[in-house]
C-alpha cells in the first residue's frame, strides 16, 4: 500500500484550517466583512424591485407647494384643511408624518387672548354695552380662526382616521423611575412579549396632548440604518419604559385592516389576521423595496387638481419632502430617498405578505457549502492542473453566488453567499501559492 504523499496531507490540513477559519469569521467577525455581503444583498434588492400595487399614496409637502403656499412651517390649519379634504374624499386611513411636539407659537393669538381676558376680568367693563359685546364677539371669532392648534385638533377628531407619529431617542433613560403613561400612550403600546429583544429608548417626542388624544393611533417613525448607513430594515417595535410601541407603518397597516395591537400574536413571526411578518434580530423586518408609489403635490390636492377617487379607500400619508424640510435616507435601491418611502414600502410588504427573509435552513445551507468548499480545496484542487482547478473554482463560485441571488430575487430568501465563496477563493489562492512558491536558484558554477 502506497503511503499518502505529505503534500496531500498538508493540503488537506490547509483546507480544514481554512474551513474552520471561515466558520470562526462567520460567527465572530460578521460586522467586519458585512459590506461584502451587503453588496450582494443590495444587488438582489435592486433586481427584486417591482411596481407597488398597495393601496397607499403620498401627499407631499414639496418645493412647489412651499413656493405656492409660503415658507415652512405652515400654519397648522393648512394641515387640518388637508385632513378635512381627504376625509371628504373617503380616504380609509390618513397618516400625518409630522410631529407637532410643541404648541403653536402664535403671538397674534396670544395678544387677542390677553385682550379678551382684560375685558372679561376688568371691573370697569363689568357692565357691557352693545359695542363691547360686539367687540368681544369679534375678538373671540378671531381667536378661533387664529388658533391653529384647535383647528388641526378638530380636524383630527372629526376624521377619526388619523395616525400620528412618535419619535424615540434611543438608549437607556437616565431616570429609571417609573413614569405615568398618558392614556393615549397606554392605548398605543403593549407589555413586552416573551423573549422581547426590541431596541430600548430612553426619551420620547410625542404630539401635543390635544392632537395625541384625538388620533386614532400612534406609531414610531424611527428609521435605523445599518453600519454602512444604508436602510435595509424596519424597526417594528421599540421598548420604552417597559412597554413596546409599534412602528408608524405597522399602525397604518393595522388600521387599514381594521385590526388593533391587541390582535398581534408574537413568536418567531408576528401574526395578525391572515398576515405574518418574519422577525429578525431586535424585532426588525427586512424591507422588500418597491417602486412607483403614487405621489401628489400638496398644492395640487388643495387646489383640487387631483380627482377625489384617487384617495378613496386608501392609506394616504401627508409628509414633507421639500429640500431642507423632509428627511432623506440611503437604501439599497436609491440614494437620498424620502423617508416616507420607507413607510410606504413597509406597508406594501405587510399588505401583500411580500418579504425578504432569513429562512430557518439558511445557516445550515451556508455551513454545508463552506464544508463542501473546504473539502474541495483540501482533496480536489491539489490533484488538478492549475488551469482546470481555476476554471472549476470560478465556476463553483459563480454558480453559488448566482444561486444566492436567484433565491433572493425569486423567493425573497437572503442567503449569506459571500462567506462560502471567500472560503473557496482564499483556499484556491493558498493552495496555488504553495504549489508555485518561489525557491532560490542554485548556480551550477
Amino acid at each position: 500500500m502506497k503511503p499518502v504523499p505529505k503534500s496531500i496531507i498538508s493540503d488537506f490540513r490547509h483546507g480544514i484550517l481554512l474551513t474552520l477559519l471561515a466558520l470562526f469569521i462567520v460567527i465572530f467577525f460578521w460586522s467586519s466583512l458585512e459590506r461584502f455581503e451587503y453588496g450582494l444583498y443590495d444587488l438582489g434588492s435592486r433586481l427584486r424591485v417591482k411596481p407597488t400595487n398597495a393601496p397607499v399614496c403620498i401627499v407631499t409637502i414639496d418645493d412647489r407647494s412651499i413656493d405656492a403656499l409660503g415658507p415652512w412651517p405652515w400654519p397648522r390649519s393648512y394641515i387640518g384643511f388637508m385632513i378635512d379634504l381627504l376625509e371628504s374624499y373617503e380616504a380609509k386611513v390618513i397618516g400625518l408624518n409630522i410631529i407637532y411636539s410643541d404648541k403653536d407659537l402664535n403671538r397674534g393669538l396670544k395678544e387677542i387672548i390677553n385682550i379678551i381676558n382684560t375685558i372679561e376680568n376688568n371691573p370697569q367693563y363689568s357692565e357691557k354695552n352693545i359695542g363691547m359685546i360686539v367687540l368681544l364677539a369679534a375678538l373671540k371669532d378671531a381667536e378661533k380662526r387664529l388658533d391653529n392648534d384647535a383647528i388641526l385638533a378638530d380636524s383630527i377628531a372629526s376624521s377619526k382616521k388619523v395616525v400620528l407619529p412618535l419619535l424615540f431617542h434611543l438608549g437607556n433613560s437616565k431616570n429609571n423611575a417609573e413614569i405615568n403613561y398618558p392614556d393615549y400612550l397606554l392605548a398605543n403600546s403593549l407589555f413586552p412579549f416573551p423573549h422581547n429583544n426590541s431596541i430600548i429608548a430612553g426619551k420620547i417626542s410625542a404630539p401635543i396632548d390635544i392632537f395625541a388624544q384625538e388620533a386614532q393611533r400612534l406609531g414610531h417613525v424611527n428609521i435605523l440604518a445599518d453600519n454602512d448607513g444604508i436602510v435595509r430594515r424596519e424597526t417594528l417595535f421599540l421598548t420604552y419604559q417597559e412597554r413596546i410601541h409599534a412602528s408608524f407603518a405597522l399602525q397604518l397597516s393595522l388600521s387599514y385592516l381594521n385590526l388593533d395591537l391587541g390582535d398581534l400574536v408574537f413568536g418567531k413571526n408576528v401574526a395578525f389576521g391572515q398576515k405574518s411578518i418574519p422577525l429578525i434580530k431586535q424585532n426588525k423586518m427586512l424591507i422588500s423595496f418597491k417602486s412607483d408609489f403614487p405621489r401628489y403635490s400638496f398644492v395640487d390636492v388643495i387646489n383640487k387638481k387631483i380627482a377625489a377617487n384617487t384617495f378613496q379607500n386608501k392609506i394616504v400619508i401627508i409628509a414633507p419632502t421639500a429640500a431642507g424640510v423632509g428627511e432623506y435616507v440611503d437604501t439599497p435601491v436609491a440614494s437620498a430617498l424620502p423617508s416616507v418611502n420607507i413607510i410606504t414600502n413597509i406597508i406594501d410588504n405587510i399588505l401583500n405578505n411580500d418579504y425578504i427573509t432569513r429562512p430557518e435552513w439558511a445557516f445550515a445551507l451556508e455551513l454545508m457549502v463552506i464544508f463542501f468548499f473546504g473539502l474541495y480545496i483540501a482533496l480536489v484542487v491539489p490533484r488538478l492542473k492549475a488551469v482546470v482547478s481555476g476554471f472549476i473554482s470560478c465556476f463553483l463560485i459563480l454558480i453559488w453566488l448566482i444561486g444566492g441571488l436567484y433565491l433572493m430575487v425569486a423567493y425573497g430568501y437572503w442567503i449569506r453567499a459571500v462567506y462560502p465563496a471567500l472560503v473557496l477563493f482564499t483556499g484556491y489562492i493558498v493552495i496555488m501559492s504553495k504549489r508555485y512558491k518561489i525557491t532560490p536558484k542554485v548556480d551550477a558554477g
